[in-house]
């Protein structure tokens, strides 16, 4: 088992206004697909790492409307873990930072994304750590 992490990635998709048109290109969230759904990083939280549950799919980013630049593009896997404090279903941890980033165990909590946003569970957990 691994021991307790905390996070300071931020997340989210967001516009950020460019030329002199004031077009705009969304920033592209940190995402991967888990067991056919949608998991997005979250800014902040602590957590306990669990057993190895399998891997995960980073998913494409289109922040251009262009096709992706790569063929090995959204081709990307990582070792995904369960987190002690929810269930697999809600949250996982990912193993998704390169080696010789500040984090020594390189995982990162991401959070499924329903139609309505995260799960209430994973709501309140989130808020109880801030």
């Amino acid at each position: 088992m691994l021991a307790a992490s905390s996070l300071f990635l931020a997340v989210a998709c967001t516009a950020a206004s460019s030329g002199e048109d004031g077009g705009g290109a969304a920033a592209c969230a940190f995402a991967v697909q888990f067991r056919g759904e949608l998991y997005t990083r979250v800014k902040y939280a602590d957590f306990t790492v669990g057993d190895e549950l399998g891997s995960s799919r980073r998913t494409l980013c289109d922040d251009t409307g262009e096709d992706p630049s790569s063929d090995t593009a959204g081709t990307e896997t990582y070792a995904t873990y369960r987190i002690e404090e929810l269930d697999a279903g809600t949250a996982v941890a990912v193993k998704d930072t390169p080696p010789g980033s500040d984090r020594p165990d390189r995982l990162n909590l991401y959070i499924l994304q329903l139609d309505g946003g995260p799960p209430d569970e994973a709501k309140r957990f989130l808020d109880a750590k801030r």
